[in-house]
């Protein structure tokens, strides 16, 4: 049991690191196309719109999460009257969600001249947004019953669909913007190949569980509604959390500065997600092990491990964060011209962003195996809170900088909380020297950035891409050196050296 679960854990990181290398090559190719074929303006109509249905799905408060759970018992014995009468539930549940976000993103419709600022150049903004809104909308009428590939461990299947849906989407795209370079047609394609993909994924599940097919009159007793629900109200808080801090940012932007600059900001967020998605993959794969870890071992050694854990987010997280900083402006510069590249602030501070939120993965991760969910359910709330209140106000005496100086801020509220939950509940100690450890890094990634940028400048006159080159090769080589330097007799840093040996052995055998 325990190696078929390993070899669904393998397969499914393997696939989707094979999906999201596949993903960000076309989304690359796409967005370059996309961008000189239409321009920034509907760059910045798609990423608002995009943030504005995410902020609608603040209405599925968590209710796919809670049933994905309540899937895995009934799975695991084979149970399929209690599987039919969850997906009864689960489909029931998504109509209304279906309909109340066809509802609410219908009645922002009149509200759209006041967010769409700037654009006048983008026409038919009204037919846009509702192509936008058809396809959040059928996703909740269609894509239910594909949790339970995921509940089954079969994510990779949807991985795979999903992998192969992509690249015809974008295919599509590319050859309908270069022949007719028109984004009502370049949306329909989307709208058209997706819903055609959800059609099969549910057709697809149908036929891996045949007893799920057509109506039957399976139902939940009240019990079992009761702990869906217990759990729908736990991850509620977390859900508002979530969508107000990650979907707010561009609207803000869009309504007090322009919506033709979160097109700019979009292009550098896109690159920055694509390192974070390969990143995180890699963290999540490990969120298993520590549920056994947990249930297996004493508190010393889940600190112990906790503490390796926490020092690869800080060498992956970090170091992909300095190059993002030193590379985003230069590479940016070459992909699609320097009259794109923002201003060298909004990106320092989106970069800190990402490594504050990649410091948090690797906690939440263990905090999540430990089953901590209760202790922090108000942090989220606040996070979100102070993001849109500092974003509102910083946005109007700063700019562009200022939406994202006031994400900054609240993000040192769950960097903060979340150690301090962790440390206390898990560990029955003092979070300070975690804090300490974690502002000494900082620091350390500060100067390697001093450092690269000092040298960069000595090259400043040199060809651009040589200049890009030399870079990049102190953004490999600079902190790894001091890393070395600094962390070498680190109890941290010999395990993962271990680690790294051990597995390199492994693939010379």
């Amino acid at each position: 049991m325990a190696a078929s679960r390993t070899g669904f854990v393998v397969k499914n990181f393997v696939w989707a690191t094979v999906g999201n290398l596949s993903n960000a090559l076309f989304s690359f190719v796409a967005r370059t196309v996309f961008i000189y074929i239409l321009g920034t303006a509907y760059l910045g109509v798609n990423g608002l719109f995009t943030n504005i249905l995410g902020m609608l799905s603040l209405a599925e408060l968590g209710v796919g999460a809670a049933i994905s759970f309540s899937l895995y018992k009934p799975l695991a014995e084979r149970n399929t009257q209690t599987i039919q009468a969850i997906i009864n539930f689960y489909r029931n549940a998504y109509r209304i969600i279906a309909l109340i976000v066809a509802i609410v993103g219908l009645s922002i419709l009149p509200f759209l001249k006041y967010i769409v600022r700037g654009v006048n150049e983008v026409e038919h903004i009204n037919l846009i947004y509702c192509i936008f809104l058809f396809n959040s909308v059928t996703s909740y009428l269609i894509t239910y019953k594909t949790t339970l590939l995921s509940a089954d461990q079969r994510n990779y299947l949807i991985t795979n669909i999903n992998t192969v849906v992509k690249a015809i989407t974008m295919i599509l795209q590319i050859i309908y913007l270069v022949i007719f370079r028109n984004y009502i047609g370049y949306l329909l394609i989307d709208a058209t190949v997706q819903l055609i993909s959800k059609l099969y994924l549910n057709y697809f599940t149908d036929k891996r569980y045949p007893f799920i097919k057509g109506r039957n009159r399976s139902k939940l007793s009240k019990e079992e509604k009761a702990i869906i629900f217990t759990k729908i109200r736990a991850l509620i808080l977390h859900k508002i959390g979530e969508v107000s801090v990650y979907q707010t940012d561009n609207i803000i932007t869009s309504a007090f500065i322009n919506t033709a600059v979160v097109g700019l900001v979009s292009n550098f967020t896109m690159l920055i997600n694509m390192v974070n998605t390969f990143v995180v993959a890699f963290f999540n794969s490990a969120t298993a092990g520590f549920g056994n870890l947990i249930v297996t071992e004493t508190v010393n050694k889940q600190l112990k491990m906790t503490k390796r854990y926490d020092f690869l987010s800080f060498v992956f997280f970090g170091w992909t964060g300095i190059c993002l900083y030193i590379l985003l402006g230069p590479f940016v510069t070459l992909w699609i011209g320097k009259d794109r590249v923002i201003d060298n602030l909004t990106i320092a501070l989106l970069c800190i962003n990402y490594y504050l939120t990649g410091m948090r993965v690797g906690l939440t991760n263990i905090k999540s195996a430990a089953g901590i969910y209760e202790q922090d359910r108000w942090v989220a709330i606040c996070q979100a809170i102070a993001n849109v209140i500092f974003s509102i106000i910083l946005v109007q005496y700063m700019g562009l900088a200022g939406v994202y100086v006031g994400t900054l801020l609240s993000s040192m509220i769950p960097n903060i909380s979340r150690p301090y939950i962790v440390y206390k509940y898990m560990f029955k100690r003092s979070c300070i020297p975690y804090l300490v450890e974690y502002c000494k890094r900082f620091v350390g990634l500060i100067i390697c950035v001093i450092c690269i940028k000092v040298i960069g400048c000595l090259f400043s006159d040199v060809n651009t891409y040589i200049h890009f080159f030399l870079l990049l090769l102190c953004c490999i080589f600079f902190p790894l050196i001091f890393i070395i330097i600094v962390y070498r007799t680190a109890d941290e840093f010999k395990y993962c050296k271990r680690m790294i040996l051990k597995i390199a052995r492994r693939k010379n055998v």
